[in-house]
């Protein structure tokens, strides 16, 4: 490997600690400047409303006065500064930073943009010191932003409770009311503040979860990405434990937030991979923390309110849930009308923990609630954090070992892991908050697709399509010739079953979500029908309990070994029919390419979820599988 391609692959993985754990910038108090120091002597800010909303707002303590339209002389533009005030719900702290425009204007004001972090991560506290940060390029384009220590960690309280509607949701309500009653220099249209949101991974979700409880509906303009539309399906997909991003979140979360993880989350953890399932208050706590309840609420909960919310939170031993008579989760906070919002959107085709699905629920979630909405994929995600074959195909593919020219991405730096073909996300993310709240300008000359759809193909390579293409071309799952079931071992069995689909005579691409109908059983309807229904919760014997892994690969013209694309899979467990959409994927293929489909009976995303009921380790698999398959320019079917 070259020079240039490690350093980026080195510093790619940093950056993305630093989207899912570490911060941007220190926001310990050692070494603070005069902008970000905090003492008691500080001026307390506290005072009437300017302009916005009239709810109680708690006294705050910041580090500099903020900037007044009022007062004799406008300070320089460009500061920034700390603070602090205890949180409505139960009296955390929050915290979070304050910048500054570079130059300050009275007369026509300026929107404000909220920041957050990764998860296990901390607030920006010096712009400019992440490349891949926006939050430079926006003070200089005029705006004000805000970088928040979501609640439980960096300096905020509380306990990290994963985008909680009751506490964190009314925690960015209340920073919101707090610019509005102190930052008299922010825009207004038609009465109603001017805000944007940027942020990746669970800076992605602070953005969905804002737009959906704030009673002032004041969110006009997100960014987010590499983000959840529903942690049932991130976490659990096809009812199975997505194990190795549990394990990693629940240590980086606890290392990150100094050990301040909900019970809740360390106890579902340990049953999920003793018992080989979560438990199902863990179901309804992580879809009551997604968008996916407020958009749909698949698994219709319903709104309680024992009073005992808070109650479990003092017990991290035993992790008590709030929880009603029949085992399920407290929902305190109603669903609301969802409401137009432009959204330029993010996410990884290599991201195992949020894939590419997630991003197209949420893009069809919000063209339903209107405005402008988009989807792009680049490859930076989480797939640098987790064990991935793919990843090494991947770089040798980017380093020109399939026949490819070298490409930009190989000396060029960092910028292409943030590119959609030519899209810049952060040159991007300002046309779209110049052209969204601003009215000037124009984001297409810079999300220059002129398409709702840019799929990656690899790093500096991307199609782009008037929308995502779900199923597709169908084939065939049996036996070529004989044309009969696939028996597949599973187990503990990390090797995959090879199912010949197709042959490409042209170029092409693969780019979508591809479908699967298939049935998995012994291939004897009568020994199908001797499974029991429940057994013991360890190992499930007699149940049936199948669980295989499907994916797409493709085997390149002259070579014997199968790449999984995109390193995605996806799980299905018991036996019976299934009617499944597989994880998405875009691949470039070339004339003479073969597609297959690759079973597996273990996965290293899904490590030790796996049939544990000796009776189902051999099945027989039999169906068809669909795959959205384009012309090389996307824009048609092959």
């Amino acid at each position: 490997m070259n020079k240039p391609m490690a350093a980026v692959l080195l510093s790619a993985g940093a950056l993305l600690l630093g989207a899912c754990g570490g911060g941007s910038g220190d926001s310990s108090l050692e070494g603070a400047t005069s902008s970000t120091l905090i003492s008691r002597d500080s001026p307390v800010v506290a005072g009437d409303t300017v302009e916005g909303p009239q709810r109680p707002l708690p006294a705050s303590i910041s580090a500099l006065p903020p900037a007044s339209c009022s007062a004799d002389a406008l300070p320089d533009g460009g500061r920034h500064y700390r603070v602090e005030m205890p949180s409505r719900v139960d009296g955390a702290a929050i915290v979070f930073e304050v910048f500054e425009p570079a130059s300050l204007d009275c007369q026509d004001k300026h929107p404000l943009i909220l920041q957050g972090h990764g998860f296990s991560g901390t607030r920006t506290t010096e712009a400019g010191t992440d490349p891949l940060s926006p939050i430079l390029p926006l003070i200089e384009a005029g705006y004000t932003v805000i970088s928040i220590d979501q609640r439980g960690h960096g300096e905020s309280g509380g306990t990290v409770r994963v985008m909680d509607p009751d506490y964190a949701g009314e925690d960015l309500v209340q920073i919101v009311d707090w610019a509005e009653t102190h930052l008299d220099f922010l825009k207004y249209r038609d009465d109603n503040l001017l805000l944007g949101a940027v942020g990746g991974s669970y800076g992605g979700g602070f953005q969905y979860l804002l737009y959906n409880v704030d009673p002032d509906h004041r969110m006009d303009a997100m960014v987010p990405q590499i983000t959840w539309h529903d942690l049932t399906y991130s976490l659990n997909p096809g009812d199975v434990t997505k194990n190795y991003w549990l394990l990693f979140l629940a240590l980086v979360g606890d290392a990150g937030s100094g050990g301040s993880m909900d019970p809740l989350l360390r106890s579902s953890i340990l049953d999920g991979l003793l018992q080989n399932r979560f438990p199902e208050p863990m179901l309804d706590f992580v879809h009551y923390h997604s968008p996916s309840y407020f958009f749909d609420n698949e698994r219709g909960l319903e709104l309680l309110d024992s009073g005992n919310t808070q109650s479990y939170l003092l017990d991290p031993i035993t992790g008590r849930v709030p929880v009603t008579g029949d085992g399920r989760y407290i929902v305190k906070t109603a669903r609301t009308n969802q409401y137009p919002v432009d959204v330029l959107m993010f996410q990884g085709m290599r991201d195992s923990l949020f894939p590419f699905n997630d991003a197209y629920e949420n893009y069809l979630s919000m063209k339903k609630a209107g405005g402008d909405v988009r989807l792009l994929t680049y490859p930076f995600s989480h797939h640098y954090l987790a064990p991935s074959a793919g990843l090494v195909q991947e770089t040798l593919q980017s380093l020109g070992f399939y026949g490819e020219a070298l490409p930009e991405f190989a000396t060029e730096g960092l910028g292409a892991l943030t590119d959609c073909g030519d899209i810049n996300i952060n040159d991007a993310t300002v046309a779209w908050f110049d052209e969204k709240l601003l009215g000037r300008g124009h984001a297409d000359e810079v999300i220059t697709s002129g398409q709702q759809i840019c799929y990656t193909l690899a790093p500096g390579d991307a199609v782009y399509a008037p929308e995502v293409t779900v199923g597709g071309a169908p084939f065939p799952i049996a036996i070529p010739v004989l044309n009969t079931p696939v028996p597949v071992v599973l187990g503990a069995n990390p090797v995959p079953v090879i199912v010949p689909l197709t042959t490409l005579e042209d170029d092409g691409v693969i780019a979508g979500i591809p479908t699967a109908t298939l049935t998995v059983g012994t291939g004897l309807e009568s020994l199908d029908e001797q499974c029991l229904e429940a057994t013991d919760p360890i190992l499930h014997l007699g149940t049936c309990d199948a669980m295989m892994y499907v994916g797409v690969g493709v085997i390149r013209n002259g070579l014997s070994v199968p790449e999984l694309i995109d390193e995605q899979v996806m799980p299905v467990r018991g036996f019976g029919a299934h009617d499944l959409e597989l994880v998405g994927i875009a691949e470039r293929l070339r004339a003479g390419d073969q597609l297959v489909l690759m079973l597996y009976g273990q996965h290293p995303t899904f490590v030790g979820a796996f049939s544990r009921d000796l009776a189902s380790w051999l099945v027989q698999v039999s169906g068809e599988v669909s795959l959205p398959l384009l012309s090389s320019d996307g824009q048609s079917a092959l």
